[in-house]
């Protein structure tokens, strides 16, 4: 099986070995226990994130690509992003401020995955209507897919064939906006487990978590406020 990219990680140090990890892991066999600390065997987890949420000794940690867009914009390298609508919920009334905060720091257009999602239902539409399938397992979260993929591989084929609302957006960018063909994409999303669907699939260069950006902003006292609220540049 293809390696998969650590999403999750374990701070040794701060792990006690309680395993509440463990008791809220929906698989279980990705969590080694024979040591002091909790491991995670990567070919097995499926990166859903139940852990940290259990973890009260702040030892289970999201990867994600915050630093490296950063850096990237630092070099003045060409990115546009696009942005899961969970913004709405993470960020109340700020989440359009965001927008004209990324454009700033060099994100040259900022597109809405909520239009993606139409998208994507409309394909969904289109396959039932026409392939008629006994049943559809919905693919947007890619720690289900990656749970069919790893755990249960005989319900593959029941996986829509049709790409996320992440995907349909960007393959929209790329063929409705040309002129951000040659872009980098970074993806605002609440997801670590997106940076496996990106890898699966070539779209989509950088995880961008709400979680990195709301540290962001804490620790370099940011107020979204200071920033002009912009509207998306897709419909």
């Amino acid at each position: 099986m293809k390696e998969l990219t650590k999403v999750i990680d374990v701070i040794d140090e701060k792990c006690v070995n309680c395993h509440a990890c463990i008791a809220v892991c929906p698989v279980k066999l990705c969590n080694d226990a024979t040591g002091d600390t909790v491991k995670i065997h990567e070919k097995l987890c499926i990166g859903c994130g139940e852990c940290i949420r259990a973890c009260t000794h702040e030892a289970r940690i999201g990867i994600d690509n915050f630093i490296e867009f950063m850096d990237a914009l630092s070099k003045k390298e060409k990115t546009v992003a696009i942005v899961a609508p969970a913004i709405a919920a993470n960020f109340p009334g700020n989440y359009l401020n965001i927008n004209g905060w990324l454009k700033e720091i060099g994100v040259e257009a900022v597109f809405d995955v909520s239009f993606g999602a139409e998208l994507t239902v409309k394909t969904y539409i289109n396959h039932i209507t026409e392939n008629k399938p006994k049943v559809v397992i919905a693919q947007p979260c890619p720690a289900i897919v990656s749970y069919i993929e790893i755990h249960k591989p005989e319900l593959l084929d029941f996986l829509a064939p049709a790409d996320s609302p992440m995907l349909h957006t960007i393959k929209m960018i790329m063929e409705y906006y040309p002129k951000y063909r040659d872009y980098k994409v970074a993806v605002i999303s609440p997801c670590y487990a997106k940076r496996r669907e990106f890898d699966e699939t070539g779209f989509g260069d950088y995880n961008v978590t709400y979680k990195s950006l709301g540290k962001y902003f804490k620790e370099n006292n940011i107020n979204l406020s200071d920033y002009k609220k912009v509207e998306y540049d897709n419909p």
